[in-house]
């Protein structure tokens, strides 16, 4: 498959500039999933056209369906189907609804003809968003190769249902998720999606359990495994796998060596059938991701439908394999970040982990990274209480992920290089100290980890240098002071020096 950058200068070549039509009010893109990349973006930063690949095939997908049928257009519309076209020659079939479509590429001498329905002897089918009986068709067509060219706007249909509605059916009737006595140290979650969100914090906003909306399935990850033998967390445990299935009533598959989750899901009235894999008739499957086996077929799974409940910790894999970074190597995560929900090595202490509440705005890393972002340009503004804190370790985290070619990732890389080659790093000083919760603190982390990222600081390099410089913080150590409480009150966790003292 090629590379995103090759494939925009396929789909660009030849055109100059965008003349749309303006009665057409289109809908922003969003983005979801590590093979989509931004074609077409307008002076807001908002994504108007885009591509991306799916099995062996690939797709166009325009924010308005008269875009389609723009005879303005054509130079894109023909670049669109020739990369999108696997097999040169092959037919274009256009959907009925787009049939001003098939005579601009008649009329460019390509094999175009209006077709009802999706046929495997095509190599490119053109259809607008609204028909929702041929999407099996048409995922299938992908997979094996075919080329799909797709535009609508959904801005109507958005209106009818958002985030906050699958938070509240998740959390209905729970107002706090408590693993206090569940003798585990779950790791932290990283939530960095567009459509993930945490759903159980801590009062640092580290989370413990998230979920996602993938394509046209879902994903409810939690920080443990162990949180799936959990009896308080009953009620959750049910709400989850209801709102994974979507109302399908379908087979619930629970991993073997998670039985104890099924006697959990059978209390409230769902069935199991316990299986060592995932099936093929599964609606949802409930496990834990100990290989890189299978990675692609349950992406596919969740992104056609199916609902996945994940739960492992990190930690003891970092533990393992000392010098490599679990967001980027570790089993759970090579299948969780296209999700937008990655597994630190980070763990948290077990206690009651607050919920979000209705109306309430919840830490996201994202999101508080676009507010740091304005914040910085107006020098003026704040965040939440503790927003800024959390921010500076998650970007550190985040820059771990691999993001070469990978379109989504990177433009957090150029953002934050942008950000820190416009406002000169702070200098920590015995006079001028840097706390962790403010902008200052939230840049030099943001810096840190762009550093060890890899990601290009040929322009930054004056600025680290002179970071690095202050005798108040070495590359070694954070800016933030930390101070260590060593008594035990406890009998159940207890602190123990490490024995060892670095000046």
């Amino acid at each position: 498959m090629a590379t995103p950058s090759a494939a925009f200068e396929a789909l660009m070549n030849g055109v100059t500039s965008w003349d749309v039509p303006e009665d057409a009010v289109p809908c922003e893109l969003l983005l979801i999933g590590e093979a989509s990349f931004p074609v077409m973006v307008n002076d807001m930063g908002q994504v108007l056209i885009a591509a991306s690949s799916y099995g062996r095939g690939r797709l166009v997908v325009m924010s308005h369906e008269d875009y389609l049928v723009e005879a303005q257009l054509t130079p894109f519309l023909l670049n669109a189907v020739g990369w999108l076209c696997s097999s040169p020659g092959s037919p274009i079939g256009v959907h009925p609804s787009l049939a001003p479509l098939a005579k601009i590429l008649e009329g460019s001498g390509m094999d175009a003809k209006v077709e009802p329905e999706v046929k495997d002897s095509l190599g490119v089918y053109c259809i607008d968003a609204y028909n929702e009986t041929m999407t099996e068709k048409l995922v299938k067509f992908m997979k094996r190769g075919g080329g799909l060219l797709i535009g609508g706007q959904a801005w109507d249909w958005a209106n009818q249902d958002d985030l906050s509605e699958d938070r509240e059916e998740l959390l209905h009737g729970i107002s706090e998720l408590d693993i206090s006595n569940s003798d585990c140290f779950p790791s932290q979650l990283l939530v960095h999606g567009a459509l993930a969100f945490p759903l159980g914090l801590d009062s640092y906003h580290g989370c413990v359990i998230a979920a996602a909306r993938y394509g046209r399935g879902r994903v409810v990850v939690t920080g443990h495994k162990v949180l799936f033998t959990v009896g308080k967390l009953g009620p959750f445990l049910l709400n989850a796998v209801r709102w994974l299935d979507g109302g399908r009533r379908g087979k619930i598959v629970v991993q073997t060596e998670l039985r104890t989750l099924s006697g959990l899901l059978a209390v409230g009235g769902i069935d199991t059938s316990i299986e060592p894999n995932l099936t093929s008739d599964a609606s949802v499957y409930c496990f834990e991701p100990v290989s890189e086996v299978g990675v692609k077929e349950l992406q596919e799974f969740v992104a056609e439908g199916g609902g996945l409940f994940v739960g492992a910790q990190a930690w003891w894999w970092a533990f393992k394999n000392p010098g490599v970074s679990p967001l980027a190597r570790f089993p759970g995560n090579l299948l969780l970040n296209p999700f937008g929900i990655s597994i630190t090595s980070q763990s948290l202490n077990p206690g009651p982990f607050r919920t979000p509440k209705a109306g309430i705005r919840t830490y996201h890393f994202r999101s508080t990274l676009a507010e740091f972002q304005v914040i910085m340009g107006r020098k003026r503004g704040n965040v939440e209480k503790g927003w800024l804190a959390k921010l500076g370790p998650d970007g550190a985290a985040f820059l771990q992920i691999p993001a070469e070619e990978i379109p989504a990732y990177m433009s957090v890389h150029r953002l934050l290089r942008k950000l820190l080659s416009r406002y000169r790093l702070p200098v920590a000083t015995r006079e001028n100290p840097v706390i962790n919760d403010c902008c200052r603190g939230a840049m030099l982390s943001l810096a840190t980890g762009l550093a060890h990222s890899g990601s290009d600081l040929s322009l930054l390099v004056p600025e680290i240098e002179d970071m690095y410089s202050s005798p108040y913080l070495r590359p070694s150590e954070s800016p933030v002071t930390v101070e260590v409480n060593c008594t035990n009150p406890g009998t159940r966790y207890c602190w123990m020096s490490t024995g060892s003292l670095t000046a």
